[in-house]
């Protein structure tokens, strides 16, 4: 199915499956959970002794981090905005000042581990660690510190509003299409963020506004497509599920990045956004870097394909004739790129 939808309509074709497919996907969920019981053990200490727990009604954002200096004082600005209570990150051996940023945020926890990304299933063992630390049955956001949420009318509503109208349809979750924003010009003519606090659509203001799918896959529904397909080759999963409600069966690890588990809560029509900052002066190394890392899914394949092809150096240009500017939640909403739950 093409995506962006063309009338609000259309979203009630997206996520629907037959009895048989709600059956393979009851089947391939407990086989997930058993593939799970085999992970090791990892620890997650507090870098400072006193955690802050949440309150009743509050809901508190989790966040694997790694060097994201550039990213963090926008990021806390954006979700403080959003009425995020609490921020728990953990820290995968940061070099950049990172983490002594992250410990001078009075509304922060920082936590380390004994192990890094890779050897925490990508991340996602941790988070689990973090929902049992700061309890179950309450929402959450588990997002990453490039990823910027946006939902219908967040420029004036708190993160609660939205989780209320997903209650208000009976959902546990919240399924964001992942959209990479990049500047007009070369990524390395890509001003420098500043000030640090700022939007990064200040930088990074455009993103690919056609040519995406919409389709039922394994996990979850998958949106594919954007500037990485278009210029690079790199067929990606481009969905993820930023605002979730933790019960006793929500579980990270075993699952994947773009659909934890149970997966059977992981098909519905698109309610929220998660603007991308990946593209800028600093791509190359950054995407280099990942590359030498493995640390990434299969080894980083994703990224060793767009390192290894011919267009993607310091003097290439995401802008196409189909890039369109971000003005706003209710510009996505216009243009079919999320649901309106408020209607």
């Amino acid at each position: 199915m093409l995506y962006p939808v063309r009338n609000p309509r259309d979203w009630r074709n997206v996520g629907r499956q037959s009895a048989l497919d709600k059956l393979k996907l009851v089947a391939r969920n407990l086989r997930y959970t058993w593939r799970a019981r085999k992970l090791g053990p990892v620890s997650l200490t507090p870098v400072r002794r006193s955690v802050v727990p949440l309150g009743p009604s509050d809901i508190g954002l989790i966040c694997v981090a790694r060097n994201a200096s550039k990213c963090l004082p926008s990021f806390l600005a954006h979700y403080r905005r959003l009425g995020i209570a609490r921020f728990a990150f953990v820290d995968d051996q940061s070099d950049d000042g990172s983490r002594e940023l992250l410990l001078a945020a009075p509304d922060a926890d920082v936590y380390q581990s004994d192990v890094g990304f890779k050897h925490s299933d990508g991340g996602r063992i941790w988070r689990d660690m973090l929902v049992d630390i700061y309890g179950r049955n309450r929402w959450y956001v588990s997002i990453d510190s490039d990823e910027y949420l946006v939902f219908p009318g967040s420029e004036t509503r708190p993160i609660g509003a939205f989780v209320a109208d997903l209650e208000r349809r009976g959902y546990k979750r919240a399924l964001a299409a992942m959209l990479d924003i990049y500047p007009d010009a070369p990524l390395e003519s890509t001003p420098p963020h500043v000030p640090p606090e700022a939007f990064p659509t200040k930088i990074c203001p455009y993103f690919d506004g056609d040519n995406y799918r919409i389709d039922n896959e394994k996990f979850c529904m998958a949106v594919r497509g954007g500037p990485r397909l278009r210029l690079f080759g790199t067929d990606m999963r481009l969905t993820k599920f930023p605002v979730i409600y933790a019960d006793a069966a929500t579980q990270f690890r075993g699952a994947s990045h773009h659909g934890p588990l149970p997966i059977t809560r992981n098909f519905s029509p698109v309610q929220s956004v998660l603007l991308h900052y990946k593209f800028d002066a600093a791509t190359v190394l950054d995407f280099k870097t990942i590359v030498e890392r493995a640390s990434h899914a299969g080894d980083s394949q994703f990224y060793r394909t767009i390192v290894n092809h011919e267009g993607f150096h310091g003097g290439a240009e995401l802008r196409y004739p189909g890039s369109l500017a971000y003005s706003g939640s209710e510009a996505l909403v216009s243009k079919g790129f999320m649901q309106d739950l408020r209607c």
